[in-house]
């Protein structure tokens, strides 16, 4: 019996055949259920098989404008209307961030364009303006073409133009290809080969995949006079496959220019207790480690298979992944959970928003054990007061059967059993208030502990701490590796402490917490408190910005520092 793990589901799907009835409902397009279907067997969950196998992204011609992404619930607080059938839904939803378009799934059946267009088109009279499906450029009213199969409106010009080309400076053939958001993702940057301007990977452009070499449209039809047509056969050797790309392990997107080799033994021992560069996570096989003798750089896996681009719910525009967060040496504090990393981010530059690969990668739809019911990860439009901490925050998860209950990231992701090292036992993560429960001291900070807040309780000692001094600020933090700092001629790796008689080479003093460490000369200064925060403002990237950018430059690196807690 086939089974599916779904984005919208937190359990496994099995593959049934379904008589009609009138009495279940489809847990997607809403519809009553017949045919083959995706059922749960743990709970009323069911999904059409054509449902459940919906893309997570698709480009419509109903919204050529941005692609639009496959949401399990409504992205709003309600109920949505569909922009084509205006009906009323609340299941899955085709969603544009950027405008807020909304497509029922019924609505986006109706045109499957296909990614290498071979149809022909009719020239017609197109009585209102449109957005050309090739090229992205708006068009107006009145001559335009029209593929009537897949519902698709482009510029003549467009419509022109052939299947595969030669140009100059190259050596393979082109092809005019609609599927480069397989190779760059839909939101991924693209720079052309002609006029290195920026393409959009939504759209149609040439394509030369033996070298990934893209081209605009618009560069060919200026440059007309500079390529041939290929004829069939010998256009045949730019045929790709689309369906499953081999991930290139040496891209410098990574941050990492040595060759990485990959380890899948699970009995390999050499790497207990490292850290991934990507997720900060304890690295267990399989993994990616590099060659080079005195290089520790490591990742799972599955960091390395991250998307390089990705809608989240929490934000409304595409968070990009970096190697390392532009903010001065790489730490940054996620806007999700709101712990420091020095790991991979998602970012959007143009809000300065940051997650980290733990609260870019959570499920949309999770089951937690301080709640009965699945949660829903939302970014909410009024701030919600967590269960398990009482902050406020409108990055959550939510229950949708209870108004009341939400969760924060941090909380959420808290591991149900901690270890400190004045407790040779383990600690559980509390969630449930007792009435007349007695309040207890935290054993590392020795302040009092909220009875109604989540914590962890050692059975054995009769004890509790905070959750977040049990995290302490370096739970996503990896340490060692090099930064050049203004500071001091050599590169500086960071350390968590050093020795009681350490001082500071900038102020004196000594260095407790954060360190940066000198391996040449052995100096130390401070990365954390008055110190750093009086050299960083000598740094030259500081001294070079102005305003309001400086001002946000030191805002955000005044975030990463370990001194400023939230609790």
């Amino acid at each position: 019996m086939e089974k599916m793990d779904h984005f919208s589901h937190i359990h496994p799907l099995l593959l049934k055949q379904e008589k009609n009835n009138n009495r279940v409902l489809c847990s997607g397009c809403e519809n009553t259920i017949s045919g083959p279907v995706f059922s749960c067997e743990l709970c009323n969950y069911n999904l059409h098989k054509t449902c459940a196998e919906m893309p997570r992204h698709v480009k419509h011609p109903f919204h050529p404008e941005h692609p639009l992404v496959l949401l399990s619930t409504s992205p709003y607080e309600g109920r949505y209307i569909c922009d084509s059938c205006r009906g009323i839904f609340q299941n899955f939803v085709y969603h544009c961030y950027i405008c807020g378009y909304d497509l029922d799934v019924s609505c986006a059946s109706l045109c499957n364009p296909d990614d290498d267009h071979k149809h022909e088109f009719m020239s017609v009279t197109n009585p209102q303006q449109f957005v050309c499906y090739a090229c992205g450029l708006q068009g107006k009213e009145g001559l335009a073409c029209l593929c009537t199969i897949c519902q698709i409106w482009v510029h003549s010009s467009c419509a022109e133009l052939p299947l595969a080309v030669r140009i100059k400076n190259h050596d393979h053939p082109l092809k005019l290809t609609y599927a480069l958001h397989h190779f760059y993702g839909f939101w991924g940057k693209i720079t052309c080969g002609v006029c290195n301007g920026e393409m959009s990977a939504a759209f149609a452009g040439y394509f030369c995949s033996m070298c990934r070499f893209p081209v605009h449209l618009k560069c060919l039809q200026d440059l007309r006079d500079e390529w041939e047509a290929v004829i069939e056969d010998e256009k045949s050797s730019t045929d790709y496959e689309t369906g499953s790309l081999d991930v290139d392990f040496g891209y410098s997107f990574f941050g990492h220019e040595h060759v990485l080799k990959l380890t899948d033994e699970e009995s390999d021992l050499q790497y207990s207790g490292k850290l991934c560069d990507g997720c900060v996570q304890p690295i267990t096989p399989p993994l990616l480690s590099c060659e080079e003798e005195n290089c520790a750089f490591i990742l799972h896996q599955s960091c390395v298979e991250l998307p390089r681009t990705k809608l989240h719910p929490f934000h409304a525009h595409p968070l990009t992944l970096l190697p390392k967060a532009p903010n001065y040496d790489g730490i940054y504090r996620c806007d999700g959970c709101k712990r420091l990393s020095n790991g991979f981010v998602y970012r959007c530059d143009g809000c300065q928003f940051d997650l980290d690969v733990c609260c870019g990668s959570l499920q949309e739809r999770i089951e937690h054990e301080s709640h009965m019911h699945p949660l829903l990860l939302k970014k909410t439009t009024v701030a919600r007061q967590c269960k398990g901490c009482h902050r406020w925050s409108k990055y959550v998860f939510v229950c949708d059967v209870c108004e009341d209950f939400a969760i924060d990231c941090g909380c959420a992701t808290l591991p149900l059993k901690a270890w400190y090292m004045y407790d040779k036992h383990p600690l559980s993560l509390n969630y449930f208030v007792e009435e007349g429960l007695r309040e207890y001291e935290c054993g590392i900070c020795n302040e009092k502990i909220c009875p109604k807040q989540w914590f962890y309780y050692c059975d054995d000692c009769d004890s509790g701490v905070h959750p977040y001094c049990v995290e302490d600020k370096s739970r996503r933090v990896k340490f060692g590796g090099s930064f050049q700092y203004d500071v001091h001629s050599h590169p500086l790796a960071l350390v968590e402490e050093t020795d009681q008689n350490t001082k500071c080479e900038a102020c004196g003093e000594l260095c407790n917490g954060w360190t940066l460490e000198c391996g040449e000369c052995k100096s130390y200064f401070h990365r954390e408190g008055q110190c750093f925060w009086k050299e960083f403002k000598k740094s030259a990237k500081y001294l070079e910005l102005s305003g309001a950018m400086r001002h946000r430059y030191a805002a955000n690196v005044l975030a990463s520092t370990p001194n400023v807690r939230t609790k």
